[in-house]
């Protein structure tokens, strides 16, 4: 694979940025957070659609652009001879993800994860293998050398990708000592042989009891129906003779009850004669009262006259006392309304006035909210700036403690020379600059606040007239409600005057005579006893048509019944019912049904029994049933421990095998690359089992940690060249004609810079481009090609 453009839209710090790479060796050069990094981080993000570490998507987008923005990263590149081009795109405020992949030209492939699975395929490397292949830091060189046995070989089998497989073959241990419990913990619960044949055999016991206990309840069932049948046929006797008993009992007591409405009927007819013959007497006493009730409603129209002339003389009386009293209020009404118009008079002045003093105050707040925010924003500019001086003395206090000798904590190189320098320009930038700024900003807000004090004085005095004008205002309001209702009553007082005037012109025409009217009362209240008991006369004599005809029906009930209840007592005499068989009877049904209430509970007795031995049939055969179960379910958990253990034992040997492979190839690699940097000097690196490192000088086999610093980076970048190397052979991938290394020159002087750049043109010719990303300025004349940020 060849990189050969990269295209970048609002992708981080990038809004916008195109690249060409070029081959050879390639130095990405610039400052600390310049974004060298972020140019891998994209080439990785094209191919994987993912950044190196994942998080939140949002942190891809550039800080300057909207959710409406596209985030896209372009690259194309070249593989085995073909040209491929892969787009990838965010969306929107979700940063909804697209893919595309282009091959010579043509689309071939669209969808994020579509794109991801078949660069995959392409490479046949995932995010993780590419990375670990073609990406290499500073702080990797320096580990392979200087980390312990255990940390260095665990660092070099998670470059491989072999800390997965310890991983599987710890869980296959894991799963085969839980599988181990399991199997020892059924042993405790399965039945033995001895108590396996116990069970059988009370098994067969209990079966051959419940068929015994079955037939003996067939039996006694047999005996139960025959009693039933016998009590059902008493029932049908008992039910011959209690219909017999009831019709006997039902016609005596018809006939009873007739012998008692005869009775009463003769009574009833006694009582209705002797009524009509009292209301024959009370109708000559009515003939004897004559035209009392002609004289009585002659008299009434009268007396009502006079009482509806007395209503009307009452009422004039009352209306001439009202216009009394109308006329003072009318007068006393006329003074209020002339009063409150004098005092209504200045109230659109006064509106005139709260309107103005309004506006004038508007302007004091308005003034004074103005100087509050000026205020505001300088006392935060001091704030800012006396933030800015305690900043920049903890910045001078850090350098004075870390001294001359110490390393910059940007690029790791020593102060020296420029220590005073530093310590010089932070100081003055302290004095001369936001000291200053501070004076400046303290007399600024002296006279804001001067000018504020001024403001909210004038407007105090407006308040307080405002107030003062407010309150008048509220009087005279309150003046002209009540100048309103005095108006309002003014003329309800004047109309209702003028209505009374008319009523007691139209009351003149009548006269009213008090004598005249008692006369009348005395002659009404005489007459009026008499035409009660005309009436009462009246209402009595109106029954006696009913009367006549309830004493005639009476006469035809009384023979209906004399005639029914003869026929009742001869039914009666024709009914034969024998009570002593009766009773008889009902005794040999109680007989019977004792009998019948033994024969169930006997039965049910039987059937307690066979339910409880199915009950511990079934129990037992259950125990049976689940020792089958249990013995099934530890074959397959055995079946399942031979399985694991046969996997172990091959990862086992695919370990030895691999181990014996990878560290022969390692060792390989990094000795020719090493006696090509070193120019024959050293012609062999060692590689154990174990990941330690030996270079042969003059045949002899030294630890790496003997030789000097220079060497060791040499030795520490060739080996991770042959890691890179031998995990691609393992991964299957086609050859991958990059290699990528970030900060590999950490803080060494220029002459190691030196050597390890020279190591790089040595090897370059096994790669068509090699990216070194550094933020040292003074080495990039020695590329062949540059990208400086």
């Amino acid at each position: 694979m060849i990189l050969s453009k990269l295209r970048l839209e609002n992708f981080k710090k990038y809004t916008e940025y195109e690249i060409g790479f070029g081959e050879g060796l390639i130095g990405i050069i610039g400052k600390n957070g310049s974004g060298k990094s972020t140019i891998f981080e994209a080439i990785l993000f094209a191919l994987y659609g993912e950044a190196k570490s994942r998080g939140n998507k949002e942190l891809i987008r550039n800080a300057n652009a909207t959710t409406k923005d596209a985030v896209a990263v372009e690259l194309e590149f070249e593989f085995e001879g073909t040209e491929y081009k892969v787009v990838r795109e965010f969306r929107g405020k979700a940063l909804s993800a697209n893919a595309k992949l282009y091959k010579n030209g043509e689309l071939t492939t669209t969808g994020a994860k579509e794109v991801t699975h078949a660069i995959v395929r392409l490479t046949k490397m995932s995010k993780e293998a590419f990375m670990h292949t073609l990406f290499a830091s500073q702080k990797e060189l320096t580990s392979l050398s200087t980390l312990k046995n255990e940390e260095r070989k665990k660092m070099i089998r998670k470059l491989l990708g072999l800390e997965k497989i310890d991983f599987i073959e710890k869980t296959l241990i894991e799963k085969s000592r839980e599988l181990n419990r399991e199997i020892n913990a059924f042993a405790e619960v399965l039945l033995g042989k001895e108590e396996l044949k116990n069970y059988q055999t009370a098994l067969k016991d209990k079966s051959d009891k419940n068929s015994a206990l079955k037939k003996e309840t067939d039996t006694k069932n047999i005996q139960l129906g025959k009693t039933r049948v016998k009590e059902l046929d008493i029932k049908t006797e008992l039910e011959v003779f209690a219909k017999t008993k009831e019709a006997k009992q039902k016609l005596q007591s018809q006939t009873e009850l007739m012998r008692h409405s005869i009775t009463s009927h003769s009574i009833n007819q006694t009582k209705l004669s002797n009524e009509l013959k009292e209301l024959e007497q009370k109708e000559n006493e009515l003939k004897a009262l004559g035209d009392v009730k002609e004289q009585y409603t002659h008299l009434r129209s009268a007396l009502k006259e006079q009482e509806k002339l007395k209503e009307y003389f009452l009422k004039k009386e009352g209306i001439l006392k009202e216009q009394l009293n109308l006329r003072e209020q009318y007068t006393k009404s006329k003074t209020d309304i002339a009063i409150l118009e004098k005092e209504c008079e200045m109230y659109d002045e006064l509106v005139f006035d709260h309107k103005n003093l309004e506006f004038s105050i508007a302007g004091y707040e308005e003034n004074i909210k103005n100087r509050h925010t000026i205020e505001q924003e300088l006392l935060a500019e001091i704030a800012g700036e006396q933030k800015q001086i305690e900043l920049t003395n903890a910045k001078i206090q850090s350098i004075q403690n870390m001294g001359k000798e110490s390393a910059c904590p940007t690029c790791t190189r020593p102060l020296l020379e420029e220590y005073d320098n530093v310590i010089n320009s932070l100081v003055q930038a302290v004095n001369n600059t936001h000291r200053l700024k501070i004076e400046e900003y303290k007399k600024q807000l002296a006279n804001v606040v001067t000018q504020k004090s001024a403001y909210e004085a004038q407007k105090k005095l407006k308040d307080k007239e405002f107030v003062e004008l407010t309150k008048n205002i509220n009087i005279v309001q309150s003046k002209i409600k009540d100048l309103q209702k005095a108006r309002e009553y003014f003329k309800t007082v004047e109309q209702k005057g003028v209505r009374n005037k008319q009523e007691l012109q139209t009351l003149e025409q009548y006269g009213y005579d008090e004598k005249t009217h008692r006369q009348l009362q005395d002659s009404f209240n005489t007459l009026e006893p008499k035409y009660k008991q005309v009436l009462s006369l009246e209402t009595e004599l109106r029954r006696v048509p009913n009367l006549k005809t309830e004493l005639d029906s009476t006469a035809k009930k009384i023979a209906e019944l004399h005639s029914t209840c003869q026929t009742k007592e001869a039914e009666l005499k024709g009914i034969n019912y024998d009570e002593t068989k009766h009773k008889a009877k009902e005794l040999e049904a109680n007989e019977t049904a004792k009998e019948k209430e033994l024969q169930s509970t006997l039965i049910h007795e039987l059937k307690v029994q066979t339910a409880t031995i199915e009950g511990e049939i079934k129990t037992i055969q259950s125990r049976i049933e689940n020792n089958e179960i249990q013995l099934k379910k530890v074959q397959t958990k055995k079946d399942d421990l031979r399985d694991y253990e046969k996997i172990k034992l091959s990862l086992s040997e695919f370990k030895t095998k691999l181990n014996a492979k990878v560290a022969p190839r390692i060792s390989a690699l990094a000795s020719e690359m090493y006696a090509q940097i070193t120019k024959g000097r050293y012609q062999h690196i060692e590689v154990s089992n174990d990941f330690d490192f030996f270079i042969y000088d003059e045949g002899k086999k030294y630890p790496i940690e003997r030789f000097s610093g220079g060497e060791v980076d040499l030795a520490n970048l060739v080996l991770r060249i042959a890691i890179s190397k031998t995990l691609t052979e393992l991964s299957g991938a086609a050859s991958v004609g990059f290699l990528a290394f970030d900060e590999v020159f950490g803080s060494q002087d220029e002459a190691r810079r030196t050597e390890i750049l020279e190591a790089f043109h040595t090897i370059k010719e096994q790669y068509r481009q090699i990216f070194l990303i550094s933020h040292e300025i003074e080495i990039k004349e020695m590329f062949e090609r540059l990208v400086e940020l």
